[in-house]
């Protein structure tokens, strides 16, 4: 069997190699997720910053096999090439690294530190078992947040234990099966902005962790911190939160003081780390430098403020607020496919949408047929064929019996008989439909 990756001292790259894999844990770099060409001095001076060795991918790479193979051989004296320059490390290596570091002497390829370095979820149980459990836990946070909420407006402090056991669950049932959550939260969607909103967040930025193999801990700062960016919130007026209309300036000054607000309220609360800290000062945050509270630009927005800004603004898009009516999910990705390499991080946002697929769950669509369904299933590797639930006829009468279509198991080509595709996502509630009618 030929070896496609040879591990490379980072000394020795060139531009054009494709780095399949790192040394050390991807979170622990400015890298957004592993897999990427090296384009110029810019990426090289990165790299090495942060790893002694890569493992660089021969079949998606431009430069000669040779030169890699090469280069690999190198690297077996592992050590001796890149005594002189060592990784730079914003903290101590930690536990995982320093073992991924060991292994990694002797596992010339990598697929033995693949399997540490990346995790991969595949849903458990399907989306109709997972239903019952998914409200369950939706409701369980949702009652433990207006409490939480009450007594912050109150100005007792936050309860943050209390919260860490409510998400809990709801993290539970996402790991299981990302699709009924998510169709959930779509359904759940209140005029209680500030809450409803916080609880959506938290549960994207689980599937998008779970999306890019983060650990249980990971998968736990992100539910909390995603619980958490609107914390803030609770000590503004709820008449400018609530407000109909525009913002006039000072109005607009005041709201975004919620981002300071809610970094000082956590700050002196027990249990918080410093990644929660980074989503909720960071989720304002834009990669082009336009955001605020400090007009952070590309890599000095930390990785989780990064996540915590993308889900932020996919669920404000699509939660009704005072000023501004809800979108689409699909009309929500599609914005955010615009925003890429401007406001959001294009790497990041092409996984968060590889997580949720272009019609999230939930979505209504209207196919070729005229047919309108809606989607109960992702599909993991094939993101515009999605399982759907038939619900109307191509007249747009409704079926009397509802039945599936895993669009995977058909034909997808215009000129093959019993082709069927996605023609369109539609919004909330057209042709009178209700999801929640055939939520579980």
């Amino acid at each position: 069997m030929s070896v496609t990756r040879r591990k490379v001292d980072t000394a020795d790259l060139e531009c054009g190699m494709y780095v399949s894999q790192l040394d050390r844990p991807w979170l622990e770099t400015p890298f957004l997720f592993q897999g990427f060409v090296i384009q110029d001095d810019k990426d090289l001076k990165q790299v090495r910053q942060c790893c002694r060795h890569v493992y660089v991918d021969v079949t998606r790479s431009t430069v000669p096999e040779a030169r890699i193979r090469h280069s690999g051989q190198k690297a077996q004296q592992y050590g001796k090439v890149l005594q002189a320059q060592k990784p730079v490390h914003a903290k101590p290596p930690s536990l995982q690294w320093r073992l991924f570091d060991a292994i990694a002497r002797w596992d010339k390829t990598g697929t033995l530190a693949s399997r540490f370095l990346t995790r991969q979820y595949r849903n458990a149980v399907p989306t109709q078992v997972e239903a019952k459990p998914a409200r369950a836990a939706y409701d369980t946070v949702t009652t433990v947040m207006n409490e939480v909420i009450g007594q912050l407006r109150k100005g007792n402090r936050l309860e943050a234990e209390k919260l860490k056991v409510a998400i809990s669950p709801m993290i539970d049932s996402v790991m299981r099966n990302q699709d009924a959550m998510s169709w959930l939260v779509q359904l759940q969607k209140r005029d209680e902005y500030a809450y409803q909103h916080s609880l959506a967040s938290s549960v994207w930025a689980v599937i998008l962790g779970r999306h890019l193999g983060f650990d249980r801990t990971g998968l736990d700062t992100l539910a909390f911190g995603g619980l958490l960016l609107d914390i803030g919130k609770a000590r503004i007026p709820a008449e400018i939160l609530q407000k109909p209309g525009p913002l006039d300036a000072t109005e607009r000054l005041m709201v975004q003081k919620h981002v300071d607000v809610g970094v000082k309220m956590v700050r002196t609360t027990p249990g918080v780390n410093a990644d929660v800290i980074a989503m909720i000062e960071g989720h304002h945050e834009r990669h082009d430098g336009s955001g605020y509270p400090k007009g952070l630009a590309g890599a000095d927005i930390p990785v989780f403020g990064r996540i915590a800004g993308l889900i932020d603004c996919f669920d404000a898009m699509t939660t009704k607020r005072p000023y501004a009516p809800a979108k689409s999910s699909y009309s929500a990705i599609r914005e955010l496919n615009m925003l890429a390499g401007a406001a959001f991080q294009k790497e990041l946002v092409e996984q968060f949408v590889q997580a949720l697929g272009m019609f999230p769950t939930g979505t209504l669509v209207e196919l070729n047929t005229g047919e309108v369904a809606i989607v109960i299933e992702q599909n993991r590797v094939r993101r515009l064929r999605p399982t759907l639930m038939v619900l109307l006829n191509a007249d747009k009468s409704p079926r009397r019996n509802h039945h599936t279509i895993d669009l995977r198991k058909v034909p997808a080509a215009a000129d093959e008989e019993g082709a069927y595709w996605i023609v369109s996502g539609l919004d909330p509630g057209a042709y009178g439909l209700d999801p929640k009618d055939y939520f579980g």
